[in-house]
């Protein structure tokens, strides 16, 4: 009698008896069309799409029997995925929407979203994440939705001029990229999110110089990897509050007195963009506003630049850990590092990479330019991460034990296949 007993409590379906919000738990991991699916596998499940918080539209994952690869085919996949979208939301229950996910291309398909992201916004969304989607006509009443907390705009918005109100208590984390953003908008987003925690401005057109918020806590003001000399210069960065910082800077054009204030900073990210101006040649004083951090991160095609202009008034760095250096020539210009490793007498991690020497003119090997040994006793681990086809990678190494020799780090090289 024992393994009958057995053979019907595994044949039992422990996954319908569970409640309705634990089941729609489970089908948020399911994009809306698979949701919708589920229907077929018993009574319990026929109507559980109708009432799911969780809502995730995906043209890349949305299946069409004839799908196939000509142009035809593929404009009848996104006709019928749009009367998808629009068919679920008008038999959809009227009940809270916890997250609205939406991932597509063709913009011109998408008149729809105008219909679609509002209805979102009437149902207390929570989340709001908007995926490949370019330059669509999203409505400014995103701006003024009280119940959203997390909001990822991607491209989707290309100006904000159209933004006359914003109003978003609850909010929390807000990603845009690719937007045109002016002061007079940044001003008017950290007045009306009094809570903003995170926010992420990547590869945007900035047109401000300040910004000035007691909530933010994560900042990430990337741009591009070359300076294209229509972004404006940033003059101060207020964030008493702030605790991970990611800006890309321009060492010659982006040369002026900026000023952050950053007292609780403890992990920072500077891409140094490739500059092919010469406006300016002043310092940037960016290094004095991230003396705090314990991580720190240096990158980018302008990094020689950078440390050769911010050298000689480069703050001592007593709390920094660990350290990450990558863009430059580690053949060529290693007095420069070591010169920089100097200011951080408390290090215990070292990271470098080296992708080879680019450089049009070489330093010589037997060069007068000294290698400066790192005096601090704190150094653990130096991790050196290089290109195997670099003829001159033994010559990194050799700079790498002079530097060194004062400590007992340990040294780990791996070579990668650029």
């Amino acid at each position: 009698m024992e393994p009958a007993r057995n053979s019907r409590r595994g044949d039992m379906d422990m996954i319908s008896s569970l409640p309705d919000c634990l089941i729609h738990i489970i089908m948020s991991f399911l994009t809306a069309q698979e949701a919708v699916q589920t229907c077929v596998l018993s009574k319990r499940w026929k109507n559980l799409w109708i009432s799911l918080p969780f809502l995730d539209f995906d043209l890349h994952k949305f299946k069409y029997n004839s799908e196939s690869e000509d142009g035809v085919s593929e404009r009848n996949r996104v006709d019928m995925f749009v009367g998808f979208v629009s068919t679920m939301l008008l038999l959809r229950e009227s009940c809270d929407l916890h997250k609205f996910r939406f991932a597509g291309y063709y913009v011109s398909h998408f008149d729809f979203m105008r219909s679609w992201i509002p209805y979102a916004l009437k149902h207390n969304l929570q989340v709001l994440n908007i995926v490949h989607v370019r330059e669509c006509s999203v409505s400014p009443s995103i701006f003024t939705c009280a119940s959203l907390v997390d909001a990822s705009l991607g491209y989707a918005v290309k100006s904000v001029r159209n933004i006359k109100v914003i109003k978003l208590p609850r909010l929390r984390r807000l990603s845009l990229k690719g937007t045109h953003i002016n002061q007079h908008f940044v001003d008017k987003l950290f007045w009306g999110c009094p809570v903003l925690e995170f926010l992420n401005l990547e590869q945007c057109h900035r047109d401000f110089s300040i910004i000035n918020s007691q909530s933010l806590k994560y900042l990430n003001a990337r741009t591009w990897s070359y300076c294209r000399g229509t972004d404006k210069r940033m003059d101060l960065i207020n964030t008493p509050n702030l605790l991970s910082f990611c800006d890309s800077i321009c060492p010659n054009l982006c040369g002026q007195k900026l000023l952050l204030k950053m007292p609780s900073l403890t992990s920072a990210t500077i891409y140094m963009a490739k500059c092919h101006f010469n406006w300016c040649e002043n310092k940037n004083n960016i290094l004095i506003g991230l003396s705090n951090v314990q991580n720190l991160k240096l990158s980018g095609l302008g990094i020689k630049e950078f440390l050769e202009t911010e050298l000689s008034h480069c703050p001592e760095f007593a709390k920094a850990k660990d350290l990450s250096v990558d863009g430059l020539c580690l053949s060529c210009h290693f007095y420069i590092l070591a010169s920089f490793l100097n200011h951080f007498p408390n290090l215990e991690k070292l990271s470098l990479y080296y992708s080879g020497c680019s450089c049009k003119v070489r330093v010589p090997a037997k060069s007068s330019l000294k290698i400066v040994p790192f005096k601090g006793q704190q150094l653990k681990t130096v991790e050196v991460k290089f290109s195997k086809s670099d003829k001159y990678f033994p010559r990194v190494v050799k700079n790498m034990q002079d530097c060194t020799k004062t400590s007992r780090a340990q040294i780990n090289m791996t070579g990668l296949c650029y």
